[in-house]
This record gives structure tokens, sequence and C-alpha cells, in this order.
């Protein structure tokens, strides 16, 4: 198969881009070029080619942005629609609840330290005691035990200022040093990021 290469027309480059291997670059079909160790039978070659697969990545990016937009609008829509199946639910079970409360307190049932129950042959009523939460502002309580004298009661937090001890490092291959000792820092570690190439439009 001729080398993609040496083609230059928008419609036979946006041809053979349809029919790429992208896991190897050779178009489906080009076994043989790939046996003979040849060169990926789509390549970029000429500011002509490498141009067209600019505006190639712009409106690649601009269809999914449109499809996008077109999905998020279709999700908008059946969400509403939950919400609105939800809240239905929601009001016809708490009116059955509400009347299930009241027949509960008419009948017999279980009484436990912590809750009463009422079987029945599809569920159990259950009615749980509600018992006692404590809730307090961190801040105020804090400020209350310092002025008590009560610091045994205060949890003291230590934690390493790292934007200032990261001003003493040098990092190289991998590692942490103190650039005035060039002592490594072995409890922190290093993890390079490779470059990365993009197209900005």
């Amino acid at each position: 198969m001729e080398n993609m290469n040496i083609i230059a027309t928008e419609e036979t480059l946006t041809e053979a881009l349809e029919s790429i291997d992208y896991s190897t670059g050779y178009v489906e079909g080009s076994d043989q070029d790939q046996a003979e160790g040849g060169r990926p039978c789509f390549t970029i070659d000429n500011d002509e080619v490498a141009d067209w697969a600019i505006r190639k990545i712009a409106e690649e990016r601009s269809d999914y942005e449109r499809l996008k937009e077109l999905a998020e609008t279709q999700i908008a829509k059946i969400q509403e629609k939950i919400e609105a199946e939800k809240t239905r639910a929601e009001r016809r079970t708490a009116f059955l609840t509400s009347c299930l409360a009241q027949y509960f307190g008419t009948v017999e049932h279980k009484k436990t330290k912590t809750q009463e129950t009422y079987k029945l042959l599809s569920g159990t009523l259950v009615l749980k005691k509600g018992g006692v939460t404590q809730k307090y502002d961190k801040d105020e309580l804090l400020d209350y035990l310092a002025a008590e004298g009560m610091d045994d009661y205060i949890k003291t937090t230590q934690e390493p200022k790292w934007g200032e001890f990261k001003k003493l490092l040098t990092f190289q291959d991998g590692n942490a040093i103190l650039t005035d000792t060039g002592e490594m820092v072995e409890c922190i570690r290093v993890e390079e990021k490779p470059d990365t190439f993009d197209i900005k439009l």
C-alpha cells in the first residue's frame, strides 16, 4: 500500500485517517508493509499535512464538544424526569408512612430500651428512640478549655512547614538534597513528570 505521506489532498488524508489502526499507525490492510519493516503508512512530513492535522484536531474537538453538549442536554432532561418521579414517590411514601405511624400507636407492640417494633407479613414497623447527641463549636470549646487551664484536653497537631522547608532543597536524579550540606533527605520521594506534547488552537 502506498505510504500516506505522499498523499496531499484533504479528502484522501481524511479517508486514510478513518482506516488507521491507532495502536500501530498503519492503515488497515498494510500487514505487508509492517512485515517488511517499512515506515507507518500515515506520516506527516510537510507543513501542508501538518497544518491539515491541526485543523483536523480542531474539528475533532469541536465535534466532541457539540456531542457532549447534546448529551448533557438530554441527560438534564432525563435527570428532571428522575427528580419528578423521586418527588412523587417521596410524597406518596411519606403519606403512607405517616398513616402507618398513626396505626402503630393503636396496636400492642414489642418494646426494648432502644426501639419499639410491630411485625407484619410484608415488613416490620419500627420506632427508634431518639436518645441524646452532643454538638459543639470546635473553636469556642478550644477557647473555653484554654481559658480554664484544661490543656490536657487540647490536642496539639504538628505538621511540617513544607513551603518553607522546600526552599532549602535541590531536586536532582529523583532525590531531594539539602542545598547547603548536600545531605539526601530520604523521606521525600521525588516523582519526575514526563514531557507532554500538545496542540494549542
